[in-house]
């Protein structure tokens, strides 16, 4: 006996919405397991660890995630009742931005059971969802812009300091990665690989920031993790160090400007 139509509406509806309460669920599971870990000193919640890299920020920075964990959690609940505008967008960015939420509570216990490439791979999933989820918003722009206000606003902000701090951040915990294998964080071979990782993580921003036409949320994010790392360069009297972070600060706001310039001038 076939099924009715509007009985299969019904399912799909479902099915649909199961990824927008998956989201919420999971944006909880971010603070909760943040919360957890720093209450019990997990090894990633603490700042300023000894034998890390001159380039890891400093302990202060890592704040931020405390702003991407409420970002995120706002997001979910705006993005959870079927009365939203937009409907099949937001099933669609709830997909990816899933994936991300899981990866960050897995990152956390990652560091706990095998903080050398463990957390290295799970960052790069999560990563790979931001982009995703990046590649959605960008390709439905002019739908977000028709959201309420506050919307648009959790939509572009979750997506852009998310992605803008992982995408610096991956390139730091490779870092720490290499490190904890016993590569050397000093001389002419460890300083050697810090700039290449520096240069890695500019390259990234200034890829991305052209490609999403010099979206500020992320543009910040980046800069924070540039800004930050540089200062802890410069704690550990690494001058090169700190100059190279400083460089790439400086690139990713020129090409933010630069992209901006030109999307205002193609939109008139």
């Amino acid at each position: 006996m076939p099924v009715p139509q509007e009985a299969r509406h019904t399912v799909t509806a479902r099915r649909t919405s199961a990824w927008r309460r998956a989201l919420l669920v999971l944006a909880v599971g971010q603070v909760v397991s943040s919360i957890a870990g720093q209450a019990a000193g997990m090894e990633l919640t603490t700042p300023d660890r000894a034998g890390e890299p001159p380039v890891v920020p400093v302990g202060w920075a890592f704040s931020i995630w405390g702003l991407i964990e409420l970002l995120s959690l706002a997001y979910a609940v705006w993005a959870l009742p079927d009365g939203r505008p937009d409907r099949r967008l937001r099933n669609e960015l709830a997909v990816p931005l899933t994936v991300v939420f899981a990866g960050f509570s897995c990152w956390l216990a990652a560091a706990e059971v095998e903080p050398v490439w463990t957390t290295v791979a799970v960052f790069a999933v999560m990563v790979a969802g931001l982009l995703k989820a990046l590649q959605i918003a960008l390709r439905n722009r002019d739908a977000i812009a028709r959201w309420p206000r506050a919307g648009r606003w959790l939509a572009w902000w979750t997506i852009g300091i998310y992605s803008g701090w992982s995408t610096m951040a991956i390139w730091i915990n490779l870092t720490t990665a290499m490190a904890g294998s016993g590569a050397p964080v000093g001389g002419a071979r460890g300083i050697g690989a810090q700039l290449a990782v520096l240069a890695g993580a500019t390259m990234t921003a200034v890829a991305v920031i052209r490609w999403s036409n010099g979206l500020l949320p992320y543009t910040l994010a980046a800069c924070w993790a540039l800004a930050t790392a540089g200062l802890g360069a410069a704690d550990a009297g690494e001058a090169l160090l700190a100059a190279a972070a400083a460089a790439g600060l400086c690139t990713a706001a020129a090409t933010t400007v630069h992209a901006r310039r030109r999307e205002d001038s193609d939109r008139t």
